[in-house]
């Protein structure tokens, strides 16, 4: 027996109408005008759903040469309508129907032969077809036929001839060209680049209920309109669209528009996630572990309230009753058991954590101790072991200031401790520039100073900025948000 392939037995198909339930070979050129004349019963059949009839007298024109009768047909055999499920006699009225010049038919014949259903796959094949459609006006074969050359399956690679076949489409009002064409201005690709051209195709495909290319504009106007851009993610989101809801978590998590909400953000966080975006799987944990680190803020300072509340209820009568009941207090873990620095809050999850000082780190402290040590052996008089707060001193900042700074700004703390003679020690020590400062606070050990560092508006901007300190004293720094230091302030009770 002869052992054909599917594409064979499929050329044999077409060859041999006989197969189909076809009497005779058709010879449409002599008829066609005959078909033309009488065809009208064939549609109406169709559109009222009267399929059997449909079917035998669509037959009877399409072998008559009407293109129109043929492509009914086809689709007949491929829906199942009056008649078994037959994708191959589907496939050879289609087939009738294009060479006639029915766009629809061509299409359908493209995508049988780009996704080898039903006919051996066939890139060369489907471009034939596409083209064939794609010059009648059929906006989903131009906009199939662009995407053949952006990606060379039409056998050449050509991003110029993408843009031209996609913008036909678009031009249609077909809403997929249209964001590509909006896309390939934005990117330049296959046209010059151009911005406001790109915004308005994108936007006509986003009013279309486009979920991509809603998530498109809302990238698109996030510096520009934040607003708008909200209300673009949240269409967007409406939809499921995974990448919007990302986008919307960090709206929410950075305040971009919106007041910002981490309780929002991380619920949409993890909407996308469940949606299938791995990539949001990082977001929500950044907003999670914030979130902690806040509640860790909140309690420190709630501690520092109570621990300042019992210290000022304790009477001092001069008996030593007051210093008996706070070492017991200490020993029960009331109070701090030793009047030492207490350490700082986490950072803030957007800032930079280098190393987190107590007081600098052992290896500074003893240094700067040993200094202090050093000076007071040569000069006693030269400085006083526990200086008093001077305004005028150069480096120190008025009682307060932290708190006029604008709190999402960024500084470089580089030392902090109960020691404002190893603060300046530590300064002349390390050659800081004479641009650091520093500030005093309330904490449960007393005064407690601060030394930093510029003012930015980005962590970028402030870890640029440690190029201008020396690196001897960078193994200790710390970006932080003003906003964290505002919160951790008291005001000095000397």
């Amino acid at each position: 027996m002869l052992i054909r392939s599917k594409s064979t037995r499929l050329n044999l198909v077409f060859r041999l109408p006989t197969l189909l339930g076809v009497s005779s070979a058709l010879l449409f050129s002599s008829v066609s005008s005959a078909a033309d004349q009488n065809n009208g019963e064939c549609y109406q059949l169709f559109s009222s759903a009267e399929y059997q009839s449909a079917r035998s007298q669509c037959q009877e024109f399409a072998e008559l040469g009407d293109a129109k009768a043929a492509f009914l047909l086809a689709t007949m055999y491929y829906q199942a309508l009056g008649t078994v499920e037959d994708d191959q006699r589907g496939l050879f009225w289609d087939q009738v129907a294009a060479e006639k010049g029915h766009p629809e038919s061509a299409y359908r014949l493209g995508l049988a032969y780009q996704l080898g259903q039903g006919v051996g796959q066939s890139n060369s094949k489907a471009r034939h077809w596409y083209q064939q459609a794609a010059l009648a006006q059929h906006a989903k074969a131009q906009k199939l036929l662009g995407a053949m050359f952006e990606t060379g399956a039409a056998g050449e690679k050509d991003q110029s001839k993408a843009y031209q076949w996609y913008l036909k489409a678009a031009q249609q009002g077909l809403v997929g060209a249209q964001l590509k064409v909006g896309t390939m201005l934005l990117e330049g690709r296959g046209v010059s680049a151009n911005r406001a051209s790109a915004q308005h195709w994108i936007r006509k495909a986003a009013e279309a209920e486009n979920a991509n290319a809603q998530v498109a504009m809302g990238v698109m106007l996030a510096e520009i309109d934040p607003q708008e851009s909200l209300s673009w993610y949240q269409r967007s989101a409406k939809q499921g669209n995974s990448l919007a809801l990302q986008n919307l978590a960090l709206v929410y998590y950075a305040g971009q528009g919106v007041e910002a909400d981490h309780n929002k953000a991380a619920e949409l966080a993890q909407q996308a996630v469940d949606a299938g975006n791995s990539e949001a799987a990082a977001l929500l944990n950044l907003i999670r572990l914030e979130t902690e680190q806040q509640k860790v803020v909140e309690l420190q300072a709630e501690k520092q309230q109570l621990t300042r509340q019992i210290r000022e209820s304790i009477p001092d009568n001069g008996s030593g009753e007051q210093q008996l009941l706070l070492a017991t207090l200490a020993v029960e873990g009331v109070l701090p058991q030793t009047q030492t620095d207490v350490p700082a809050a986490p950072a803030d999850v957007t800032e930079t954590s280098a190393v987190v000082a107590t007081q600098a780190s052992e290896a500074e402290t003893a240094s700067v101790s040993e200094d202090r040590q050093s000076d007071d052996l040569q000069s006693k008089d030269a400085q006083p072991e526990q200086p008093l707060w001077q305004p005028d001193n150069p480096y120190a900042l008025p009682d307060g200031w932290v708190m006029d700074k604008f709190p999402p700004d960024f500084t470089i703390q580089l030392l902090y401790g109960t020691d404002e003679v190893g603060i300046l020690n530590y300064i002349k020590k390390h050659n800081l520039p004479d641009s650091v400062r520093y500030f005093r606070t309330q904490r449960e050990a007393g005064l407690f100073y601060v030394l930093i560092y510029g003012d930015y508006k980005t962590i970028p901007e402030a870890t640029a900025a440690l190029a201008e300190i020396p690196e001897s004293a960078r193994k200790s720094h710390w970006v932080r948000k003003y906003r964290r230091l505002q919160e951790l302030y008291l005001p000095p009770e000397s």
